[in-house]
């Protein structure tokens, strides 16, 4: 795709160091991820689901590769990469809080996010301690989030499963009408993807000889 191949010339570019080839991998890997989901859950032929805004959503996470998120994310993948290693990682200075910030940008960004959908959300719906939990200070309003944009929504988590070889049923019941606020409708939907859009078993990033130690990584062609 188009898309894939454009963000395969920033690497090119912007892998400078261990970390941010690192990033590039990651982030490649998850997009080449969320797209086979969105063509699997395309591929369902959904009355509810525009194919041509589906379409769209193939540019997916385009804003990761320019600031103010470019270097934040650089840092918090580096870090879920060392915890997942048991290994600790210390932040520059200041940069915990360009994460928090670079992280409410890209959710107030990418029509994929609930919080895009929420006017009146804050950087306190953001767990700052644990970005995968609810913050428990504030619930993201995410009722007025289309139907094509749930399907663009499971896309990604479908692609987290498979990543971190989790059950994206689990990750529905602990987070939706706990961190985000859905209707019926859309709550539906995302069961039927999840039920119907198998997920592929994960081994993405298990394999520290193939994902991890960046160097020994094989050029993108």
């Amino acid at each position: 795709m188009n898309f894939l191949r454009d963000t395969k010339k920033r690497y090119r570019v912007k892998a400078e160091d261990e970390k941010a080839e690192w990033f590039a991998k990651r982030t490649m890997m998850h997009i080449s991820l969320v797209q086979k989901y969105l063509q699997r859950i395309q591929m369902l032929g959904l009355p509810e689901i525009d194919k041509g805004l589906l379409e769209e959503e193939m540019e997916h996470d385009a804003s990761k590769w320019r600031e103010p998120e470019y270097e934040p994310y650089i840092h918090t993948s580096w870090r879920y990469r060392q915890k997942r290693l048991g290994l600790d990682y210390e932040l520059p200075e200041a940069m915990d809080d360009k994460m928090n910030e670079a992280t409410f940008h890209h959710i107030k960004n990418n029509r994929h996010h609930p919080e895009y959908w929420d006017d009146t959300v804050t950087i306190d719906c953001i767990n700052q301690a644990n970005r995968d939990k609810p913050s428990g200070r504030q619930k993201v309003d995410a009722t007025g989030m289309p139907l094509t944009y749930i399907g663009s929504m499971m896309a990604d988590w479908l692609a987290m499963s498979e990543e971190k070889s989790t059950n994206v049923e689990d990750w529905i019941r602990g987070n939706v009408n706990v961190r985000w606020e859905f209707t019926p409708p859309q709550v539906a939907l995302m069961h039927r993807i999840a039920k119907e859009v198998k997920c592929d078993e994960g081994k993405s990033l298990r394999s520290e000889s193939a994902y991890c130690g960046s160097r020994r990584m094989a050029r993108v062609p």
